[in-house]
């Protein structure tokens, strides 16, 4: 049988598992204690941000708490657990931690909850209580960055020290990039409490809007929707010659969005997907692009975008339920592209169809499972029908998994009441990571404001664009590929909301395009070679040198470096009311189609069957000429026109057949 396609949440083993036993020695099984207090810590995180989200802190504790407040709190608490979780290198204890890290946990939370209960006092009258405000923020700023070092890495923390650095000796930099002097007792205090820096908005925005939609993914694949989703992609896509890849794509597509991250898709997902495609007959390099690709691609797909879509609304100031209805066209194409090269490996590879016996029925999986589709139908229509807060619309879809899991589940596997709160602590654990690089984020974004380099930055990139667009989206497009590589995804959308879309937006690119063209960008960081985390990640599990990986993952995924020109360009392609054009939306629509059709022939070299060099070159020319037809409007028809030509002289009868014939 086809093995799932299900996720699980990485919580160390500490919380789910206990070391195995050898031959040689007895288990270590952790101290209760301390595994308990973990595993409270975790749930309590997801808890209270749930209470918060319900508005139950008012009906219990009878006042009103502000934001910044509560996102401090857990802010400690987050801060508390990855000292009690990883050791100084960054690995898992699996036991009791160090006393020097049970103090500086203890310190992290005393500091943020001693931050939110004197906050409302020191954010207005900060410069009457300096010593007060700098003790904070020494204690707060060395312990994030720390403790975010050991959840993901130095990448992140280096462009974190530089920007600091940059607001205390800025003063002494060349200009243009001279800055307003800072000293360190002014700037600790600006970074942790001012709502430009630390407590703004991509911290509150983690914590409030991100943990319930984490929480409700974690509730989901607890109750068995994931099994769910991943039986489903095997029913509808292992049909499919090539089926392997195509559920992989699916299910990584499915799982990317809610993770937020995708090297974490690509290790939980990878593991499973990338050894059933070499099975089918897809090479290793193939294999460990497509999951690659896909596990990226669901960093795009609508509603969740992994959470940078909340993100996105509030810098943007644009309401989320345009956020997502933007989102949906660009993805379609991008996925449409991705299963177009997908289809043409499966013909160069000789790739059939998983024979049928290894497939469950459509209808069975519906039987068993299709209730879990009733939690996005009700998170959609709280969002669009009732205008709904996102939190809020994740609460209600969470309430919907978890009654449908304990009355029901998956094929009559039912939940029990504990694993709610097992959903808690698994939840509380993967925010950790999310909310220590929302925190340092704000760092970076309270220096860009309080040395003024963000409007030193715009004007410098737009004049070195020399006051041409398609340079200037060139330039931008290459920052934000070079400031994402080897950063998460939200951490990768903060920083080039900060640093490039100013810039882009003084050109004239509409505001919602200058968003989506830096989140698309930034995220082909994740599978652009020098770094490309995600095809590393890929490569390991397949045992394939990691650059191979990354340029075949570019090949599959060449639509997003080219469809955010196109949404420039052409602003109704993200169905904005404020840009809509009917004929125009239809135009671009169907040239698009006509792009992916020219352009997956030319960069795959293979229709139904192989295509020469020339071919290749011509469907090349064809497809550039049609994507200036779209972004330029001129000579358009004729540009589309010959693209048409092209593809009909050379497909011919050679189109891409869906299915092969089953064993």
């Amino acid at each position: 049988m086809v093995q799932r396609l299900h996720t699980t949440t990485i919580i160390g083993p500490d919380l789910m598992t206990q070391p195995s036993q050898t031959q040689d020695s007895s288990p270590q099984l952790p101290p209760p204690l301390a595994t308990w207090f973990r595993w409270l810590l975790a749930g309590t995180i997801t808890l209270i941000v749930i209470a918060w989200t319900g508005d139950l802190h008012r009906s219990i504790l009878g006042q009103p708490f502000l934001v910044q407040e509560f996102s401090l709190v857990v802010l400690g608490l987050c801060i508390s657990l990855v000292y009690l979780s990883r050791d100084i290198r960054g690995r898992e204890y699996t036991g009791r931690p160090a006393y020097l890290n049970m103090l500086l946990a203890t310190a992290g939370f005393a500091a943020c909850a001693y931050a939110a209960y004197r906050y409302r006092i020191l954010s207005e009258q900060m410069f009457y209580y300096p010593e007060e405000a700098f003790a904070i923020s020494a204690i707060i700023v060395p312990l994030v960055i720390d403790g975010l070092r050991r959840m993901v890495g130095w990448p992140l923390v280096i462009i974190v020290l530089v920007f600091m650095a940059y607001g205390l000796f800025g003063d002494n930099a060349p200009a243009p990039f001279t800055a307003r002097p800072w000293d360190l007792i002014d700037l600790g205090p600006h970074l942790t409490l001012d709502t430009t820096a630390m407590v703004g908005l991509p911290l509150t925005i983690g914590v409030t809007v991100v943990i319930p939609f984490i929480y409700f993914g974690a509730l989901l694949n607890r109750a068995g929707g994931g099994e769910f989703f991943s039986d489903l992609a095997v029913a509808i896509m292992g049909g499919f010659r090539g089926g392997a890849a195509k559920i992989a794509i699916v299910a990584s597509a499915f799982f990317g969005t809610i993770s937020g991250s995708a090297v974490s898709n690509v290790a939980s997902t990878g593991v499973i997907s990338i050894p059933l495609m070499k099975r089918s007959g897809f090479s290793g390099r193939v294999a460990a692009a497509t999951e690659s690709v896909a596990s990226t691609g669901g960093q795009f797909m609508p509603p969740v975008m992994g959470a940078a879509a909340f993100l996105m609304a509030e810098l943007s100031q644009t309401p989320y339920q345009t956020i997502v209805v933007a989102a949906i066209l660009p993805a379609l194409f991008f996925f449409f592209a991705v299963f177009m090269q997908s289809d043409a490996d499966s013909i160069r590879l000789k790739v059939k169809a998983i024979p049928k016996v290894e497939r469950k029925p459509i209808g069975q999986v519906m039987w068993n499972g299709g209730h879990f589709l009733l939690p996005f139908v009700l998170l959609v229509v709280m969002l669009f029908t009732f205008n709904r807060s996102p939190q809020a619309a994740a609460l209600w879809a969470t309430g919907a998994v978890a009654l449908l899991g304990l009355l029901r589940g998956y094929g009559g596997d039912r939940i029990r009441a504990r694993d709610l709160f097992i959903a808690m602590q698994m939840a509380g654990r993967t925010s950790i990571e999310i909310i220590l690089i929302v925190a340092a984020a704000g760092f970076v974004i309270g220096v860009l404001n309080g040395t003024g380099l963000v409007f030193g930055l715009t004007r410098i990139i737009v004049e070195m664009a020399g006051g041409n667009l398609v340079a200037l989206l060139v330039m931008a497009g290459l920052i934000s590929i070079v400031l994402g590589m080897g950063m998460p995804t939200v951490a990768v959308y903060v920083l080039l909301a900060a640093l490039v879309v100013p810039a882009l937006m003084a050109a004239g690119v509409p505001k919602l395009s200058a968003h989506m063209f830096v989140l698309y960008f930034g995220m082909m960081s994740m599978i652009t070679p020098p770094i490309a985390i995600a095809a590393y990640a890929a490569s390991s599990i397949a045992d394939e040198r990691p650059l191979g990986v990354a340029f075949t993952a570019m090949r599959y995924a060449w639509i997003a470096y080219l469809v955010p020109f196109i949404f420039v360009f052409r602003p109704e392609f993200l169905l904005n009311q404020a840009h809509f054009d009917a004929t125009g939306l239809i135009e671009v629509v169907a040239a698009a189609v006509l792009l992916v059709l020219l352009m997956n022939g030319a960069f795959s070299g293979y229709l139904k069957g192989r295509l020469g060099p020339l071919n290749r070159l011509i469907l090349l020319a064809a497809g550039g000429a049609v994507l200036i037809g779209i972004t330029s409007q001129t000579y358009h028809w004729v540009a589309y026109a010959a693209g048409v030509l092209a593809f009909a002289l050379i497909a011919q009868r050679h189109w891409l057949v869906p299915r092969s014939a089953e064993a």
